[in-house]
């Protein structure tokens, strides 16, 4: 998000997250947000209403499995559970108008193609900056500050940066054996070689955010998430 506000003109933003069922400021014309959790749970608000854009970004999952949050830094903050509903989330989403797909790895390899990119499919943004400058003159917001340690270039070493928290992939791996065939699929992996580097690795154990949330929370989650799309679908005078 810190990337499109400081590369392209909007009217305003999000200080840090905020949900797309949460309305946008009066007299807002073109509002910046993001918010994660809000993936798997959004298709329905999305589909009914025509002046919402997103931009979903997909990330090799060992890479997303062993991030780290200034918040926790002592804890990997998702597993591999988390990054493959998402994924499900984005891939239905898919093809449609007001969607575009950016992968992680593109960004930061070929950010020009990746902006040229944005602009042909969101053809109503004003470019300011060139991604591939960022974060030249770029002012991160104070959540960004506070959650990420400030804003960072674009840096393709990232991309390989999960090979030094093996220990992690193995326990990831170990619980989800389709981890292997899901990074076929998604083209992060010609075949399921890589695996041989966690031969004789020690599992990296922790219980932070491992389990499945309970049934009755799950339940009272899509439920929350049901009321709060017919609340926001009513405020913008669309069909529920």
């Amino acid at each position: 998000m810190e990337l499109m506000w400081g590369s392209f003109a909007f009217s305003g933003r999000a200080e840090h997250e905020a949900s797309l069922l949460d309305l946008p400021p009066a007299g807002e014309t073109l509002y910046l947000s993001k918010k994660p959790p809000d993936t798997t749970r959004i298709e329905r608000a999305f589909l009914r209403d025509d002046e919402t854009f997103l931009i979903g970004m997909l990330r090799d999952p060992r890479a997303v499995v062993t991030s780290r949050h200034e918040s926790r830094p002592d804890v990997y903050f998702r597993g591999f559970r988390h990054w493959r509903d998402c994924a499900q989330a984005i891939r239905a989403l898919e093809g449609h108008r007001r969607f575009l797909v950016v992968r992680f790895e593109d960004l930061v390899t070929d950010p020009r193609a990746v902006q040229e990119a944005i602009e042909q499919r969101l053809g109503f943004l004003k470019r300011r900056a060139r991604f591939s400058d960022y974060p030249a003159g770029v002012e991160a917001g104070a959540g960004a500050v506070e959650s990420l340690g400030g804003v960072r270039r674009l840096d393709a070493s990232r991309i390989t940066g999960w090979k030094d928290h093996l220990p992690r992939i193995k326990t990831q791996l170990d619980a989800y054996p389709d981890m292997a065939s899901i990074l076929v699929e998604h083209g992060y992996e010609p075949d399921d070689a890589w695996t041989a580097m966690l031969d004789g690795i020690t599992p990296h154990r922790q219980s932070y955010k491992e389990r499945r949330p309970h049934l009755f929370k799950r339940w009272e989650t899509a439920l929350r998430y049901r009321m709060r799309t017919r609340a926001y679908l009513r405020k913008r005078g669309l069909p529920g």
